[in-house]
């Protein structure tokens, strides 16, 4: 692995510098470069795979204000709702072993006793509609009338939800948008529940599930849910978009699925080449049945970035097909202090992972697509 070591200046504030209209690079490092002083104002850790599969890593800015080093390829983030891609991935394995089906409904698998699951005039919620964000079920619970649970942190939004609060949600308070299978809305609460019914389905937990199945078996290491106390030492401080330092995220059972996975660019580099299949591994099948067009959206526009894009969903993975004509799959994640990005081109397989400990709005998705269209611009890094 090239590992290329890049010192950026810390950026004291969190407004994105305007860029030229037009700007001009001689080489994919001068275009990275200028995309990160653009972007990051705190720690960024990227890493790409070249046009000719080549691995390079780079870092860049700093681990807080108060210590005035880049992080590196151990330090630990949070990845967001790039945890839906793991969360796929362990869906469709257990697909493939016949332990659950895309058209099982949503109610077959969890305790009617406990939980009514909302319909629209019939139509049920499966499990395809979760995990294609086509189930109609709203983002998240807080936007409903039910009352906050007791211990509510705005600033770890989930972390006090137990599967009764969200059961209860789901019976007396959960109105659906549309009817299941028709539209897109992008739902945390729709992909929390995938995770939910996989440790249900296996008598266990999703953080049993996560391990046995995923991690141990592509040997992520530094990879995790819960942080152990030697874990805590290599952990980039996640900032907010004023840079003060946050409380990194925490979730129960009932939301781990939908974005609470913490990482390192080591071992997301390991996840991504996985994914692009330049790696053997036992999950192949599963991730290849993630990549399949699962529910077609259409065209659509998104408030970050210009243009019009083809998008299609496969298991949590968005694929858009770019105004310049080559299609690629991406998940973006976006905590409290913490930005991610993976993407990758199936067809001239290049990708990226790009891991950032300061978060504001409206920008990972768009620095990220422009890293990916940089890497397959330059032939040779």
């Amino acid at each position: 692995m090239q590992a290329i070591c890049l010192l950026a200046l810390l950026l004291v504030s969190s407004c994105e510098k305007e860029p030229p209209s037009d700007p001009q690079f001689d080489s994919f490092q001068e275009e990275l470069e200028y995309l990160v002083d653009s972007y990051v104002h705190m720690g960024a850790v990227i890493g790409i795979v070249d046009q000719q599969q080549n691995i390079h890593d780079y870092y860049f800015g700093s681990i807080s204000k108060n210590r005035a080093y880049p992080p590196d390829s151990h330090s630990l983030f949070e990845i967001g709702s790039i945890t839906k891609t793991f969360t796929a991935t362990l869906l469709a394995k257990f697909i493939l072993e016949g332990k659950v089906d895309l058209e099982d409904e949503l109610d077959s698998w969890l305790p009617e006793e406990e939980v009514t699951i909302p319909c629209w005039n019939g139509t049920s919620i499966t499990l395809k509609h979760l995990a294609t964000h086509s189930s109609g079920l709203p983002k998240r619970p807080q936007d409903s009338g039910q009352a906050l649970p007791p211990a509510y942190d705005p600033f770890d939004p989930y972390a006090a939800y137990s599967t009764a609060d969200v059961y209860d949600y789901l019976s007396n308070y959960c109105n659906l948008l549309f009817e299941p299978g028709t539209q897109y809305a992008y739902s945390n609460t729709g992909m929390a529940l995938v995770g939910h019914v996989l440790g249900l389905a296996d008598s266990s937990s999703y953080e049993e599930v996560l391990g046995r199945e995923l991690l141990e078996p592509l040997g992520l290491s530094e990879t995790t849910l819960f942080f152990s106390e030697d874990q805590i030492a290599s952990l980039a401080p996640g900032h907010n978009e004023k840079l003060d330092s946050v409380s990194n995220y925490n979730a129960q059972d009932i939301f781990q699925g939908a974005g609470f996975i913490k990482s390192s660019l080591h071992d997301m580099l390991i996840y991504l080449k996985a994914q692009m299949g330049l790696t053997e591994t036992s999950l192949a099948d599963a991730m290849a049945l993630t990549h399949q067009i699962h529910f077609d959206v259409g065209a659509v526009t998104y408030d970050d970035r210009e243009g019009r894009y083809d998008l299609s969903i496969g298991l949590a993975w968005h694929m858009d097909i770019l105004p310049e004509g080559y299609t690629f799959h991406w998940h973006g994640g976006r905590t409290n202090g913490y930005m991610a990005y993976m993407a990758f081109d199936p067809d001239a397989l290049t990708g990226v992972i790009i891991l950032c400990n300061q978060s504001y709005a409206g920008a990972i998705t768009r620095f990220g697509e422009d890293v990916l269209k940089a890497v397959n611009k330059y032939p040779f890094l």
